[in-house]
């Protein structure tokens, strides 16, 4: 019993660890890599000329950290400005030991409005 209960203190430190490695929805490696991937995916995929100009009203909507993941994620929410296009909500998510070989963070987002192929659902539903 004694095993079983130090195994799980082990397992909760480990993750609470993570979640502080985590960036913050605010951080600027954050917002660097989304407006770069998003400016990769209009020169490569959408081709509509409109890129990542701004961002702000920066918010943390939930932070996941659950026991038995071992992924641990920062869901985020702002306001993006737009080139040639009117501002949109931007909904993104940033993940513990998702990077590149499962080292460091990776980040997915989603602008609203502007996701032709509902790649994560209608109105980015599955990153909010």
């Amino acid at each position: 019993m004694r095993l079983a209960a130090a195994s799980f203190v082990l397992c909760c430190s480990t993750v609470m660890a993570a979640a502080g490695e985590l960036p913050t929805c605010d951080n600027a490696s954050v917002l660097s890599t989304l407006s770069s991937r998003q400016a990769w995916a209009e020169a490569h995929t959408w081709k509509d000329g409109v890129t990542i100009a701004a961002v702000d009203r920066i918010d943390e909507r939930r932070l996941v950290t659950e026991v038995f993941s071992v992924i641990d994620r920062r869901y985020c929410a702002a306001r993006a400005e737009l080139t040639a296009a009117l501002p949109t909500t931007l909904y993104y998510v940033v993940s513990a030991d998702e990077g590149f070989a499962g080292y460091g963070w990776n980040v997915e987002f989603c602008l609203s409005g502007r996701d032709p192929y509902r790649v994560y659902g209608a109105d980015c539903k599955i990153l909010k």
